[in-house]
């Protein structure tokens, strides 16, 4: 158990007591696996458990005898359980046993004896996640077990199995409140959010009540679906761009498509090549005269809605996308709706930061829900409270700045056009570009990237891309565009050709920046480079 401290024998009693223990076990196992009768087996494996509950075969051996034996062994087995946990309360095959008995049960228990079992056992420790499901699985009363966590924590706010189990206990109510789609009920909202107040203002540097509190006004993620389909004449294919990474079985897909009324038959890919979840999955298109107008119907089954996108004559691509929704970009799990509830979670925010200007929960969800609610017009506040959040949690720099940068990315995208320029924002990745297929031109200059972005093979009609002054150093598994022609590399830490080996399934590239890279002074490094992108003009300085 955490915090007792375990006293020890001295040396020489130490060995002959567990020479002793070791000569027992070894007796009792002979005679369990030598074929002992029932009855037998019954007390040499109550011997064995007794002193060590997690001796696997024991167990397995002891369900066998129940069942020959036959009988009401219900109440007795699941007292001698009991006692098996009093030594060892996390003994996977313990529990399972206790499981296995009840299942067993002719009357299904009330549950009353089993419920007092995990009081006890979560009052020695209340992170025994083997009492919290047991008691998930037997407790009948949803009401009571809210009142149990209550209880919980109305003696210790930082019990973070309890707001699990709460979080838990509130799912049906979530699913079927009428405030939005995975929103709880109006009246029990305001419940929640008061015992979240009472928890974050008695201690405010606990982390627990806040992860609730962002739970609670979220969802469950929104399944995957179509957002945008694009069409390219010249490259001669059509790629359908999801919300989340999927993956499309090339023998059995469920992402169909048409081509003036006639089914594509040719397998789909991955935009970036490889037979993983990815955003973007792409698929051959037969050949499409210049004057010839083309229309595409796109469908995922799931969602079964179909994706239209007409390509008239002389066009060279066409793309149909779906509208960007704001507080998507910024917080897509939300699930409550009404404004008033989160401008007094923020309201609650800014008191409790006045008190604890370093709680690194209030400064991340008071972020969040500025974000949700006005992203442009509170730009200034969050990037404060981002900084400030870095400085109060420099262990968890690295999820802070990527929380930045998402923030940074979103509000980019917000006032895009053809364009999108995000140079030295202190970047460190670049989420939601399957927002954007139809970019053009995306400057990432000055920022702290050391990959290319995940979602880059989305962006089908980019031209130009700027990665100066970055930490890139190889360009891994990078998806090729199939439009871009100049990519700038300058100042980045790419010392061998082969890290640039991804650029020659590039069709279009024609220019590419290498300014002040190892490459340009390594050992025969423009030369290898040459031979390996003969139609690209590089330069070096």
């Amino acid at each position: 158990m955490h915090g007792r401290l375990k006293l020890r024998p001295p040396d020489a009693a130490r060995r002959r007591q567990r020479e002793e223990k070791l000569r027992h076990y070894r007796e009792a196992m002979d005679a369990l696996l030598g074929g002992a009768p029932p009855a037998q087996v019954l007390s040499l494996s109550a011997a064995v458990l007794a002193a060590n509950p997690d001796v696997g075969t024991c167990w397995n051996l002891r369900r066998r005898a129940l069942g020959a034996l036959g009988g009401d062994w219900v109440p007795s087995e699941l007292a001698f359980v009991g006692q098996c946990l009093g030594v060892n309360p996390k003994s996977y095959g313990a529990w399972h046993h206790r499981s296995w008995v009840l299942a067993r049960a002719a009357a299904p228990p009330a549950g009353r004896e089993d419920l007092a079992l995990c009081e006890r056992l979560l009052a020695a420790d209340s992170r025994n996640f083997h009492a919290w499901d047991h008691r998930r699985a037997v407790a009948r009363d949803p009401e009571a077990e809210l009142a149990f966590t209550g209880s919980l924590l109305s003696r210790d706010f930082s019990n973070f199995s309890a707001w699990h189990q709460r979080l838990r206990l509130l799912a049906p109510a979530r699913e079927r409140g009428g405030a939005g789609a995975g929103a709880l009920p109006p009246a029990k909202l305001r419940e929640e959010l008061e015992l979240v107040q009472n928890a974050v203002f008695t201690d405010p540097t606990d982390q627990s009540a806040w992860v609730y509190l962002r739970c609670i006004l979220s969802r469950a993620p929104p399944p995957p679906r179509v957002i945008c389909v694009h069409i390219d004449r010249e490259d001669a294919t059509v790629a359908v761009i999801f919300s989340r990474p999927v993956r499309v079985n090339p023998e059995c897909p469920e992402l169909t498509a048409t081509l003036d009324g006639s089914a594509l038959t040719e397998p789909w890919r991955s935009g970036e090549g490889r037979p993983r979840p990815s955003h973007t999955w792409l698929c051959a298109l037969p050949a499409l005269p210049s004057d010839h107008p083309a229309h595409l119907e796109v469908t995922w089954a799931p969602d079964s809605t179909p994706r239209d996108v007409r390509l008239l004559p002389g066009e060279a691509q066409a793309c149909w996308q779906e509208p960007i929704v704001e507080r998507e970009l910024f917080w897509p799990e939300l699930g409550v709706a009404e404004a008033q509830v989160l401008q007094d979670q923020v309201q609650m925010c800014r008191e409790l930061l006045e008190l604890e200007p370093q709680s690194r929960g209030c400064l991340l969800t008071l972020a969040l829900l500025l974000a949700a609610l006005d992203p442009r017009g509170h730009a200034r506040e969050i990037r404060e409270h981002l900084r400030s959040l870095q400085e109060a949690d420099p262990l968890r720099s690295g999820f802070v700045a990527d929380v930045r940068s998402r923030f940074e990315v979103a509000l980019a995208i917000l006032g895009a056009g053809e364009g999108l320029s995000l140079p030295a924002k202190e970047l460190t990745a670049v989420p939601l570009l399957e927002r954007m297929a139809a970019l053009a031109r995306l400057d990432l200059a000055g920022n702290e990237l050391r990959e290319l972005p995940a979602a880059l093979g989305a962006l089908r009609s980019l031209t130009e891309l700027d990665l100066s002054d970055n930490r890139v150093s190889k360009l891994g598994s990078a998806p090729p565009l199939p439009r871009l022609r100049l990519l700038r590399l300058d100042r980045n830490p790419i010392g061998h050709a082969s890290a640039l080996t991804p650029l020659a399934a590039w069709p279009r590239l024609a220019l590419l920046g290498l300014a002040e890279t190892p490459l340009g002074s390594a050992p025969d490094g423009p030369a290898l480079l040459a031979e390996l992108l003969p139609a690209v003009d590089v330069t070096f300085s």
